[in-house]
């Protein structure tokens, strides 16, 4: 019995680690597919959306990969740091234990405002669509209004780039949960490969949360 509870809690670790990741980066790259559809004008993006963002799957799409996961990650975040931490886990994010502390910290900041926003987030484009039906302009009108307003717009920015430094630590920390980063080489390259991935997610988004905003890019011109 004294060695079930650490098993567990292992567990625990391991599920965090792997619904922190997983998840997260199908539902964002599902949404960038999605969005990515405005390179190619307002009708193209009108198009896709009008396919894509309504309708009882996207629905069920939304709160498995979204809703769900970041409840379940509150839960076992809240649950969990009752406890130490794996000191695995603890050195997900440098091989020097000091750096490796205050990086975790950042890390975890982030992923709690990014759970926070993206339960915002979901709820500002899809509560309605739960209790009022999914009519796609309704949805199209309610998202390019949104995002050009303050109370929006904010949020958003914080949002992404929370959600820029939820990859970069996720990433690692689930191939750490798994015993997958034994070698410190094996680490460092994940860590800069998820920052890779975390800096294109969020430059992407911010060009289109431009695009909705004004109809033209963030960070480069988008006709």
């Amino acid at each position: 019995m004294e060695s079930a509870a650490p098993l567990s809690r292992a567990r625990l670790w391991r599920a965090q680690a792997l619904i922190g990741a997983a998840p997260v980066l199908v539902w964002a790259g599902l949404h960038l597919w999605e969005q990515w559809a405005s390179f190619g004008g307002r009708s193209a993006y009108a198009a896709r959306v009008a396919a894509t963002s309504h309708g009882a799957a996207a629905i069920a799409t939304e709160l498995l990969l979204a809703i769900a996961p970041a409840l379940a990650w509150i839960g076992l975040e809240l649950h969990l740091r009752r406890g130490e931490e794996p000191p695995a886990l603890a050195g997900a994010m440098a091989e020097e234990p000091e750096t490796a502390r205050r990086l975790g910290l950042l890390v975890k900041a982030g992923s709690w405002l990014f759970f926070a926003w993206l339960l915002f987030h979901v709820g500002w484009l899809w509560w309605p669509k739960l209790v009022e039906g999914s009519d796609p302009i309704r949805s199209w009108i309610q998202l390019r209004a949104g995002m050009g307003a303050w109370a929006i717009a904010i949020p958003n920015a914080i949002g992404l780039t929370a959600f820029g430094l939820h990859v970069w630590g996720a990433v690692p920390r689930a191939l750490v949960a798994f015993g997958l980063g034994a070698e410190p080489s094996t680490r460092r390259t994940t860590r800069l490969c998820a920052g890779l991935v975390a800096v294109a997610f969020v430059v992407l988004y911010a060009q289109l949360a431009g695009w909705h905003a004004a109809g033209a890019g963030t960070l480069w011109s988008l006709e």
